[in-house]
C-alpha cells in the first residue's frame, strides 16, 4: 500500500497526448479511454517528469514535507 502522495491527473484537462506515458522512466503511467492514468503507483519514483512534460498542466505532484524533531532544535 502506498502511503506517500501520488501524482494526480485531472481527467477533464487531460487531452490524451501520451507525452506523460512516453516520458515516464519507470512506465508507471498508461492510458485508457483516451486519458492518462497512474497504472502502477508502486513504480512511481516521483521524478516529476510527467508533470514537467504535460502541455496542459493536467498532472500535479503534491509534495509531503516531513519535519524531524532534530530539525526543530
Amino acid at each position: 500500500m502506498h502511503t506517500e502522495p501520488l501524482p494526480t491527473i485531472d481527467y477533464h484537462l487531460c487531452t490524451g497526448c501520451h507525452a506523460c506515458v512516453d516520458t515516464c522512466p519507470v512506465q508507471a503511467l498508461d492510458q485508457a479511454g483516451g486519458k492518462a492514468f497512474l497504472a502502477y503507483p508502486d513504480l512511481c519514483t516521483y521524478c516529476t517528469a510527467c508533470e514537467d512534460v504535460c502541455p496542459v498542466g493536467a498532472i500535479a505532484l503534491p509534495f509531503l514535507i516531513v519535519l524531524r524533531s532534530s530539525a526543530l532544535h
